[in-house]
C-alpha cells in the first residue's frame, strides 16, 4: 500500500520505515473486482459496537482476564483427521506449552497458522453480515524479534481487526493497534486504520485467516 491514513493512539508514535506488517501486497484481478462490497462491509464492522475500542477494552486498558493455563494440542478427530485444542486431552500431541501470561481462553482463542505463530482469536469480537465476517485478533511478537518505533519503544504484539469473506476465501485487515507489551498490554503506542485502503488477500491454506474461516464459515 502506498500510503495510508495512521491515527495514533493517546501518545503519538512514529514507526520506523521498515515494519513490514503494515505493508500489503497489490491485488490479483480477481481481488481487485471483490474490492467494493468487502471494503464497504469493513467500514460497517469497524464502526460495529463489538469491534469498537470497547470490544477489547480490558485489554487495551491492561485489564486482560484472569490468565488460565491455555496450550495448543494436536488431536485426533473423531472421524480420524486432525484437530487442535486449547486443552490437553489423552493421546494429544502439545504443540505450545501453556503461558501463565496468556489471556481467559474461554474468550481468547488460540489458533496457530503454518508458521507456527500462534494467534488469539477474540471469540466475543465475531461479527457476521452474510458471507463476510467481522473478527479482532492478537498476536505477539517473535521471543527476541520485536521491531521498535522510531522513539526506540519495542513492539511486543498487536491486535488486527479483520474482514472474512467466506464466499471468496478472501480476507482484509483494516486496523492494526500496537502495544508494548505481550498480550496487547500496556498503553497503545500506535493504530493504523485503513478499512477504505485494505487489500483483500487470498486466505491460502494453512494460514491464520484459513484456520478461522475453517472454524466461522458455515
Amino acid at each position: 500500500m502506498s500510503s495510508r491514513a495512521a491515527t495514533p493512539a493517546p501518545r503519538r508514535r512514529a514507526l520506523s520505515a521498515g515494519v513490514a506488517p503494515f505493508r500489503y501486497r497489490s491485488a490479483e484481478s480477481t481481488a481487485s473486482r471483490s474490492i467494493a462490497p468487502l471494503l464497504l462491509l469493513a467500514v460497517t464492522l469497524t464502526l460495529a459496537p463489538a469491534l469498537s475500542p470497547d470490544a477489547h477494552a480490558d485489554t487495551a486498558r491492561g485489564k486482560v482476564l484472569p490468565a488460565a493455563a491455555a496450550g495448543l494440542y494436536q488431536c485426533q478427530g473423531p472421524n480420524g483427521g486432525t484437530v487442535f485444542r486449547s486443552t490437553p486431552r489423552e493421546g494429544c500431541v502439545t504443540l505450545a506449552a501453556p503461558d501463565p501470561s496468556a489471556p481467559d481462553p474461554q474468550r481468547w482463542l488460540p489458533l496457530m497458522g503454518a508458521n507456527g505463530v500462534i494467534s488469539y482469536l477474540d471469540q466475543r469480537s465475531v461479527r457476521r453480515k452474510g458471507a463476510r465476517i467481522g473478527v479482532v485478533v492478537m498476536r505477539n511478537a517473535p521471543v527476541g524479534g520485536a521491531i521498535h518505533t522510531t522513539s526506540g519503544e519495542p513492539i511486543q504484539s498487536s491486535l488486527r481487526r479483520m474482514v472474512l469473506d467466506c464466499a471468496t476465501s478472501m480476507y482484509a485487515v483494516v486496523e492494526q493497534t500496537l502495544f508494548p507489551r505481550r498480550f496487547a498490554r500496556g498503553e497503545p503506542l500506535y493504530t493504523i486504520r485503513s478499512p477504505q485502503r485494505a487489500t483483500p488477500q487470498v486466505a491460502s491454506s494453512g494460514s491464520l485467516a484459513s484456520e478461522m474461516m475453517a472454524r466461522l464459515c458455515r
